[in-house]
């Protein structure tokens, strides 16, 4: 059986994405897809579910027209509000469909909280 890859929505279309799954989802998210402080809207507005529907940062950076690092934190912010925000090195930025793809992320996540920790024990290890 042969996947085929959906095609990226755009913005708009990822919200809407977005609310019709909020709405048939028993754990909705509505409460994270309100806009922030001032009237700043939030990461999670533009992303839809499914790794098949991530966003690239630079396509991020273009819709809300912030740089790369404003557009880190503020996914970060939202993380640590209990926004569900995963990503992969390939695809961009998304809101969990699936168990398995929120198992993968964070999987993918502490494999490389491992990998920092060993090499900041290398340098501290290192010759001086």
């Amino acid at each position: 059986m042969s996947r085929k890859k959906k095609a990226r929505p755009d913005a708009a279309t990822s919200r809407r994405a977005g609310q019709e799954k909020q709405q048939t989802r028993s754990n909705s998210h509505h409460k994270h897809t309100t806009q922030g402080p001032g009237g700043q809207r939030k990461i999670a507005d533009l992303l839809s579910y499914g790794q098949e529907n991530a966003i690239p940062r630079r396509h991020l950076e273009k819709l809300t027209g912030l740089d790369g690092r404003t557009v880190r934190l503020m996914i970060e912010r939202e993380r640590h509000e209990g926004v569900p925000i995963l990503a992969d090195n390939v695809t961009g930025y998304y809101l969990p469909a699936t168990e398995h793809e929120r198992a993968a992320c964070v999987r993918s996540m502490r494999h490389r909280a491992g990998e920092i920790m060993r090499t900041a024990q290398a340098i501290e290890q290192a010759e001086r």
